[in-house]
C-alpha cells in the first residue's frame, strides 16, 4: 500500500485517515488491504481520536461498515472517539440509513470533524 493510497495526518492531536483514490470503491476485495492498516492505526493512535475522510470514496459495502465499527470499538475501549467526514452520495446514504451517527459523528468537512474531536 503506497502512501498516496492511505494518507495519515496528525491535525491538532487528531489522527486523520484520508482514503486515497485506490479506495474510491470499497468493496470486499478492495477493503482487504485497507482493513488491517486501519485497525492498526486505531490500536496505536495517541490520543485515540480518529477522523476517517471519505472524500474520494464513491461506494462501500457492508464490510467497510464493519471495519468502521471495529475501529470505533477499538477507540472506545481506550476512551477515544471516531468521526467520519466528506461522505457523499451513496456513502452518505448508507451511513444515514444505518444511523451510525448514534455511535460516531458525521461531518461535511474535515475541519469540522477535527474540531469536534479536539474540544
Amino acid at each position: 500500500m503506497s502512501q498516496s493510497d492511505l494518507e495519515i495526518l496528525k491535525i491538532d492531536g487528531v489522527t486523520v485517515i484520508v482514503l486515497g483514490e485506490q479506495y474510491d470503491n470499497l468493496d470486499e476485495p478492495g477493503l482487504e488491504a485497507a482493513s488491517t492498516k486501519l485497525l492498526e492505526i486505531a490500536r496505536s493512535a495517541d490520543p485515540p481520536l480518529i477522523v476517517v475522510d471519505m472524500a474520494r470514496t464513491k461506494f462501500f459495502g457492508s464490510s467497510f461498515l464493519g471495519t468502521l465499527f471495529r475501529i470505533w470499538r477499538r477507540l472506545t475501549t481506550r476512551n477515544g472517539k471516531l468521526s467520519v467526514c466528506n461522505a457523499k452520495g451513496p456513502c452518505a446514504d448508507v451511513l444515514e440509513v444505518t444511523q451510525v451517527e448514534r455511535l460516531w459523528n458525521l461531518f461535511d468537512t474535515r475541519d469540522a470533524a477535527v474540531e469536534s474531536l479536539k474540544s
